[in-house]
């Protein structure tokens, strides 16, 4: 193998886990800012040891609100490093002020998240002014940190907005552990888990032997083409850039179809690597018919892994934040249609959960139509925070999506601009 593409292959094998304690350090946040405003930066005792950095930014003509920004997977990283939120120049030129954390930890950690953030809600309190409304926005592992801080702290924000997020937690682990549980039906093979280590299983089991049986999106073989229907309705069903999206670049020469099959392994994202957190023991998979096999024997002949109760039950309290569905503020999210790393999934399985609590009216979800994950244009970013924004102070619930129906034409909308290749312009 050329040594490029096995530094390519090493890249993306190092960063499938996710570093349990290890010395963070805290990049320094200093940081200019915009014209007429003002920045405060530095560090703050981690809630559960350590330390974050931070970053606040107050305009001129501040209104009064604050807007905290949740960032996402940092992946193995030891450096905290604090995200600037990519709508700040509209937040402080419409007079919001904001402030964001690096979190006292990288990794899958999102009651980091959600604590370090908090306590920085109430450093500004004592450093600049308490704020008249606090929102939230989260992107990717943010939006689960938001759906963690919703349950825990039900009165700090005002108003949220998940964007890309991964909002159930654990159950975006059980997932990956579903789709190559899956994988393994469709190709015969045998890799869950994975017990040869992941460059090896990328060279020699996903390159080796699964794509010459399945082929990969849009170059699909027969085998592929059932694979490809299991993998759409556990991801949400048919949608908009579906395809494109499994086809994205994971790292390296490896896209995000390829990475799902090793998921196996007992603890989801690098935790309790000693006994198994994710799940599909209820998992019913479903296909479409006349492909050559059938819902019946799919389900029978899959590989049913049961978590154990205890560490499934740590892992969601302490790192994965399983949301219960209560919640007591506006919610407006947005994710985009062919997300492969955090599908769609995660918006519909939300939905049932706040559904279930009776809290329904408080989540607004909208749809975009692009096959990347966090693949939003400000615009849409913009029009989705004024609305909820609007919401919050008139109490008038803007329109959404409805994710719990058919999905293969969502997101006109929500989507500005639509891509040159939008399949309505077909």
């Amino acid at each position: 193998m050329n040594r490029p593409l096995l530094a390519l292959l090493l890249t993306v094998a190092s960063s499938l886990t996710v570093a349990r304690a290890q010395p963070w350090t805290v990049v320094d946040p200093k940081f200019d800012a915009l014209p007429n405003a003002t920045a405060l930066s530095g560090s703050r005792p981690g809630v559960f040891g350590g330390e974050y950095g931070y970053r606040i930014e107050v305009p001129n003509n501040w209104n009064g609100d604050l807007v905290i920004y949740a960032h996402g997977f940092r992946g193995n990283t030891p450096k905290l490093e604090v995200s600037d939120p990519p709508i700040r120049e509209w937040l402080v030129q419409n007079g919001f002020a904001w402030a964001a954390s690096s979190y006292s930890a990288n990794g899958w950690a999102v009651r980091h998240g959600a604590d370090d953030s908090r306590d920085l809600v109430l450093h500004f309190a004592s450093v600049v002014k308490k704020p008249t409304r606090t929102f939230i926005i989260g992107a990717s592992m943010g939006g689960n940190v938001i759906t963690d801080s919703l349950g825990n702290y039900p009165t700090l924000y005002q108003g949220a907005m998940p964007i890309c997020g991964a909002l159930t937690g654990l159950e975006l682990f059980d997932y990956y552990l579903q789709y190559a549980a899956a994988g393994e039906v469709v190709t015969g093979l045998e890799f869950v888990p994975n017990t040869q280590g992941d460059l090896d299983f990328y060279i020699k089991t996903y390159f080796g032997q699964i794509v010459p049986i399945l082929g990969t999106p849009g170059k699909y073989t027969a085998k592929g083409k059932q694979f490809d229907s299991i993998a759409k309705y556990l991801s949400g069903g048919e949608r908009p850039y579906r395809l494109e999206g499994m086809n994205v670049n994971y790292g390296g020469p490896l896209s995000f179809f390829g990475a799902w099959f090793n998921s196996g392994r007992p603890g989801a994202a690098g935790f309790n690597l000693d006994k198994q957190v994710t799940t599909n023991e209820f998992t019913r998979y479903r296909i479409d018919p006349n492909l050559g096999l059938d819902e019946d024997t799919l389900n029978r002949n899959v590989q049913r892994l049961k978590a154990d109760p205890e560490a499934r039950v740590t892992a969601g309290r302490y790192w994965y934040g399983i949301p219960s569905g209560r919640i007591f503020a506006p919610v407006m999210s947005y994710h985009t249609t062919g997300d492969a790393f955090v599908p769609v999934n995660m918006e519909i399985s939300y939905r049932q959960k706040v559904n279930e609590k009776g809290n329904g009216d408080l989540l607004v979800q909208r749809l975009v139509r692009r096959p990347g994950h966090c693949e939003f244009t400000n615009e849409e970013l913009i029009q989705g925070f004024s609305d909820l924004v609007n919401w919050v102070s008139t109490g008038i619930k803007p329109r959404g999506e409805d994710v719990l129906g058919d999905l293969s034409n969502a997101g006109l909308e929500w989507t500005k601009p639509l891509r040159a290749d939008d399949p309505s312009k077909r």
